[in-house]
């Protein structure tokens, strides 16, 4: 793997890319490398491809306007393909115009509403939750589940105990179950990794069955070929019978572990849920107490070194009394590095005691991918001018749509990963404004001037 830069602020990353490398292992940072330069007009949203007419491309540098086959200018291309992304349309009804802004705005919007139709009330009922590598068992089956629907989770469970045999007739303890790029206080389930670092997950040897749902990454499959482990696509709504048929796979590919192949790490960290109430936030924010509210949200890219700016965030900011939340996939960055745990270095004493607590932490844990619910609620009480939200990561769908839900509060926005509208000049600079992009190297100095 050609040092491009440095791949990942994670101490544990070099054990596993060296073991990769030795393995003979092509993962996601040598797709990447093996990709440059990326296709300039791919990342201008210049291209197009929704017909069989095409595909279309438009030159950046015509004086005169263009116009694809069926006859969209830059401006249609570059915010097609940035609603495409964000998993669908909004079309303006019949009489009305909506500008770009407000077409993704409108976008996200719907996509919260849905959220929270389909989002399954359940009372939060773990407040600490175990994050990292070090969480895999090596005495157990262990199922790894990435972006699976609650329905998924909740059959997911209900086999792992009604199928306990199973597993100790393969000469496990049982089934053991982990996320990747989440961690959730409704389901009694730990976090192995974020999106981003599935890889490493299964590069431990360790992992018997790895399921992703549609909106996954699914890093993580381009590593089993070389492993016992067993993939499966996750539909939200799987039958119950075919899952069962996993679980005895998984119980099968437990028996075929190479010992040889396996890498244990120690790496856990710790979640604790915080409970807040926005009023009582609201009061310290005005008293001066708690000097902003910062949102560390998004997941990792290949793009920059994967974690380094959303933990440098997270100590900064803490250490000048912001309050740092996270949720989701940030959490499981976050939460491996012990940033979330009581008394971590890095702490700001003036937020703990305003939070009551005897230990604070320099991030607070908010909840699952869903709850940006939670988080789009407590800026309408608090005010968007109190909120600072950092996705320096963009990477997925689910990224760029939250980033664009916490835009729409008024909050401001900030990513250090550009997205593919420099095609159209008028888009990028309306773009720029919902979502504010910072080169890496400047990301936290334009933070701080935003103080």
């Amino acid at each position: 793997m050609r040092q491009v830069r440095k791949k990942s602020a994670d101490p544990v990353a070099r054990s596993y890319l060296l073991k990769a490398k030795k393995e003979g292992l092509e993962l996601s940072w040598n797709r990447y490398e093996n990709m440059l330069p990326q296709d300039g007009f791919g990342k201008l949203g210049l291209s197009c491809f929704d017909c069989l007419q095409g595909p279309c491309r438009l030159n950046p540098f015509s004086l005169k306007e263009e116009r694809t086959i069926c006859g969209r200018n830059k401006e249609d291309l570059v915010l097609y393909n940035i609603l495409r992304l964000l998993s669908g349309t909004v079309f303006p009804e019949k009489g009305q115009r909506l500008t770009w802004k407000e077409m993704l705005l409108e976008t996200a919007r719907t996509r919260m509403e849905d959220l929270k139709k389909n989002k399954k009330f359940i009372e939060k009922k773990e407040s600490t939750k175990q994050i990292g590598l070090g969480v895999l068992e090596k005495e157990t089956v262990n199922i790894c589940l990435e972006s699976v629907s609650p329905e998924v989770l909740d059959r997911c469970l209900q086999l792992a105990e009604e199928m306990k045999q199973e597993a100790r007739n393969s000469g496990a303890k049982g089934f053991k179950l982990v996320l990747a790029g989440d961690a959730t206080p409704v389901y009694p389930v730990v976090t192995v990794s974020n999106a981003g670092g599935v890889e490493f997950a299964l590069l431990t040897g360790l992992i018997d069955l790895y399921a992703v749902g549609p909106s996954g990454l699914g890093l993580g499959k381009n590593v089993i070929p070389s492993y016992h482990t067993v993939y499966r696509d996750a539909a939200p709504n799987a039958d119950k019978e075919e899952m069962r048929d996993w679980f005895i796979q998984a119980a099968v590919a437990y028996t075929k572990r190479d010992k040889e192949k396996v890498l244990e790490s120690e790496q856990i960290g710790e979640a604790r849920l915080l409970a807040i109430d926005p009023s009582f936030l609201k009061a310290h924010l005005e008293q001066g107490t708690i000097r902003k509210i910062c949102i560390l949200a998004g997941g990792s890219s290949v793009l920059i070194t994967e974690d380094a700016l959303l933990c440098e965030a997270a100590i900064v900011l803490s250490g000048e009394h912001n309050l740092c939340l996270t949720y989701g996939n940030a959490t499981a960055t976050l939460g491996k590095y012990g940033l979330l745990q009581p008394g971590a270095e890095g702490a700001s004493p003036k937020v703990s005691q305003a939070l009551g607590l005897e230990k604070g932490s320099p991030v607070y844990w908010m909840g699952s991918e869903s709850d940006i619910l939670a988080i789009l609620d407590l800026i309408d009480v608090i005010g968007a001018n109190n909120v600072l939200a950092l996705v320096p990561e963009l990477s997925t769908a689910e990224d760029l749509q939250a980033a664009l839900a916490l835009a729409g509060t008024g909050a401001k926005v900030f990513t250090a990963v550009k997205l593919p509208v420099d095609g159209c000049e008028a888009v990028a600079q309306e773009i720029n404004e919902l979502i504010q992009y910072c080169d890496p190297k400047d990301f936290m100095m334009q933070i701080m001037a935003e103080l």
